[in-house]
């Protein structure tokens, strides 16, 4: 499975890219990856002024910032504060430290007492 990549270090000063990612995008307009995906299709589609302007760079999809604050009607404010791959209190080289698996059964309604084959004459 990919791996999220980490933002850049937020600082007072910094401003926005002129290319937001999707996940930056969605975090903006505060709904799902999937909204601003096939938002983001359709204008491609279609150029409907309704749907999040998008395009192209690459094997990837980006959206202008000017275009996007023209769609949402005011300028964006950055860093975006509840983004979800940016932690603000810990910064961007601490990264959290992933769940580990459990070390029980595979299938919780398997038992180790179970008998490998089944009995079917008993004696």
């Amino acid at each position: 499975m990919p791996t999220r990549r980490q933002l850049d270090a937020p600082t007072s000063t910094s401003a926005p890219p002129d290319l937001l990612t999707v996940a930056e995008t969605a975090a903006v307009l505060r709904c799902g990856l999937t909204f601003v995906y096939e938002s983001i299709h359709r204008y491609r589609a279609t150029g409907d002024i309704d749907e999040v302007p998008g395009l192209k760079v690459g094997r990837s999809l980006r959206v202008p910032r000017v275009q996007l604050e023209h769609y949402i009607g005011a300028p964006i404010t950055w860093p975006i504060i509840d983004h979800p791959t940016v932690d603000h209190e810990r910064g961007p080289d601490e990264m959290p430290t992933p769940p580990t698996r459990a070390t029980t059964s595979r299938h919780p309604r398997r038992s180790a007492h179970r008998p490998a084959t089944p009995r079917l004459f008993e004696d």
